[in-house]
């Protein structure tokens, strides 16, 4: 038996957990979970760097049919100055279906500093694995008796 949609909703938003890089939201008969993985800049005595990379999974629930269907959307972005020159870049991807994405970046050598924290001599370090996002979400669901959406593969 698949939990009513109000209630899912509410469990939903009890996931939010002060201890995690992430955040759920409700909108309408979706549940979106967003992470803003890394946003910083770095000094170099010889140039700058702006660094921003961001997901977002959207769930959007069919409380008829007791079926969830997951979108996820990637951005990063980014600016460098060196040698005179400006340089500004970035991506937006999306994806709808079963993906993971996991990594890690360093930078080295300059003065870090990422939003909200104070600048450091430290070299600017993060990871993300969309997994950690995710995974609470869909268990949740399957455990509440939504039924994942089945796509053209599967």
């Amino acid at each position: 038996m698949t939990t009513p949609l109000a209630e899912t909703l509410a469990l939903a938003l009890a996931l939010n957990d002060p201890k995690n890089p992430f955040t759920y939201e409700v909108k309408g008969n979706s549940i979106i979970g967003k992470w803003d993985i890394v946003s910083a800049k770095s000094l170099y005595p010889t140039e700058y760097k702006q660094i921003d990379k961001k997901f977002q999974v959207t769930v959007d629930l069919d409380e008829k049919k007791g079926t969830w269907k997951p979108k996820e959307k990637t951005s990063e972005g980014g600016a460098s100055f060196e040698d005179g020159k400006l340089s500004i870049g970035g991506s937006v991807g999306g994806f709808s279906g079963k993906s993971m994405s996991k990594g890690a970046s360093f930078e080295f050598g300059g003065v870090n500093k990422k939003k909200g924290e104070d600048a450091t001599l430290a070299p600017l370090v993060y990871t993300w694995d969309t997994a950690k996002i995710k995974k609470p979400l869909f268990d949740l669901l399957e455990a509440n008796g939504w039924k994942r959406k089945k796509g053209l593969f599967g």
